[in-house]
């Protein structure tokens, strides 16, 4: 037993200078004179723990998007460090790009195509550099008629992929295939040159080529003949002949035009457009002998070919005495070749249509309705066929048919309506349409010209030149 008893805690005596005992965080301190006692935060320790906080959660935010991405939606290719690091972020973008990109081309194959364009929008926003899945995307807006779309889209891709061949050669195409010609001369001269890419400086004699092209679509064939004239290895290009053939001969040089094309035939003897070209530009200025001999050639070269088959049917389309027979032979074994395949039988039909052959346009439209095409276009051929044969009552009778049957259809050859009202004596109606179509293409030269043609090959000069007021 301890003989000492504690003392009672009222009898202890404390210091009274005596200081709390420190936190991590902070401690007192006497400070002055007389001494009081201040409390002081240890800001390097407060510092370091929030921020090993702040990199804790930093790195757990990092390791659950690595997460998302990688086991829950099991993208391919995504690298936690690429998370971690904020520079190297772009390439989680990429590879979420990419993944967008293979389940865009698994839709189309399956059909669904609204979903595959929607998906490969995706790809192309998350990775604005991946060219490949920007071509797919294009590509699938051209399918679908989407033809602005697909432009904006290849242009887009400029600044990232200016000096691949693939984005060039593919701009360059969709605007040549739809006809966006103040487009493609504005990427020609502006926007690839912005990135320091000039096109029409290398040799390639493409773009060049591309250029003339514009230019005569846009703003006639003596300006083209001027920008020609400023690339001189174009005149020496059999590739180039039958674009320069078509100025000549716009501007009145139809026998050099034709000279052109001899030439260039002689150096590429199998050339399927240098071949047209020549058949179709003897038979303009007047040489149908020659035109027919060299439509001969053209079909003996590949009798299989459409161009060739409808160049020789345009040639021998008199069908008048030695013509007739050849012209029915191939006829008929273009339908037999060719019964199934919707493109070649358009082609046909548009053919007739800008002959006046109503026989055949009549028996292509019938075709069409056995063969499961599309039947509403064949009409509207084999309307123009009888206007072009002069047979207009018939032709405002089929027209009548047809917009009681669908008439949004035909707001798109609105053109033919117009000749028909024309020639049937509406001509407040004809000139209603010829205003509309004023409007529509006042920002698209290369359309009115077509127009302006369409009307004065279908004998309609009038409807030409009241369309051609104005000219933008």
């Amino acid at each position: 037993m301890n003989p000492t008893s504690p003392k009672p805690a009222a009898d202890v005596r404390v210091d009274p200078r005596a200081l709390p005992p420190p936190k991590w965080w902070g401690q007192y301190e006497l400070h002055g004179n007389p001494q009081e006692r201040k409390f002081v935060l240890r800001w390097r320790r407060i510092v370091t723990v929030l921020g090993l906080l702040c990199l804790t959660c930093y790195l757990s935010l990092a390791t659950a998007l690595w997460g998302y991405y990688s086991i829950k939606r099991q993208i391919p290719g995504v690298n936690w460090i690429d998370i971690a690091i904020l520079p190297r972020f772009s390439r989680v973008q990429e590879a979420i790009g990419a993944n967008y990109f293979t389940l865009a081309k698994a839709s189309w194959e399956k059909k669904d195509y609204v979903q595959a364009v929607f998906t490969a929008r995706a790809a192309v926003q998350k990775a604005p550099a991946n060219l490949d899945a920007r071509l797919f995307l294009a590509g699938c807006w051209l399918k679908f008629g989407r033809n602005e779309e697909a432009i904006r889209t290849l242009r887009d891709g400029i600044p990232y992929s200016a000096s691949d061949t693939r984005l060039q050669q593919a701009a360059l195409r969709a605007c040549l295939d739809t006809g966006h010609y103040q487009d493609l001369l504005k990427l020609l001269r502006e926007d690839f040159p912005a990135q320091g890419v000039r096109l029409l400086e290398l040799h390639e004699w493409v773009y060049k080529l591309a250029e003339v092209r514009a230019v005569l679509e846009t703003a006639g064939a003596s300006k083209a003949a001027a920008v020609a004239a400023g690339y001189p290895d174009l005149a020496t290009l059999p590739e180039a002949a039958p674009m320069l053939a078509q100025i000549d001969r716009e501007i009145g040089h139809g026998p050099q035009a034709l000279q052109r094309l001899r030439s260039a035939l002689d150096r590429n003897p199998k050339d399927p457009t240098i071949l047209y070209a020549y058949a179709n530009t003897a038979k303009l200025i007047g040489k149908l002998d020659e035109a027919k001999a060299g439509a001969l050639k053209f079909l003996e070269a590949d009798p299989r070919l459409v161009d060739a088959q409808l160049c020789f049917l345009e040639m021998y389309g008199s069908r008048k005495g030695e013509d007739n027979a050849p012209w029915i032979a191939e006829c008929m074994f273009f339908l037999r070749l060719h019964r199934q395949e919707p493109d070649a039988m358009a082609r046909l039909a548009s053919l007739c249509a800008a002959q006046g052959w109503t026989d055949v346009a009549f028996l292509l439209y019938e075709n069409s309705l056995q063969e499961n095409l599309t039947g509403m276009p064949f009409a509207i051929y084999y309307a123009a066929s009888l206007v072009k044969a002069g047979d207009i009552a018939a032709a405002d009778a089929v027209w009548h048919q047809l917009e009681q049957k669908n008439s949004q259809e035909l707001l798109g050859a609105s053109y033919i309506e117009a000749m028909v009202a024309s020639g049937s004596g509406r001509v407040s109606e004809s000139m209603q349409i010829i205003d509309r179509l004023r409007q529509e293409t006042a920002k698209d030269p290369a359309r009115r010209r077509l127009l302006e043609s369409f009307f004065r090959d279908f004998g309609y000069p009038k409807l030409a030149e009241a369309l051609a007021v104005n000219r933008p």
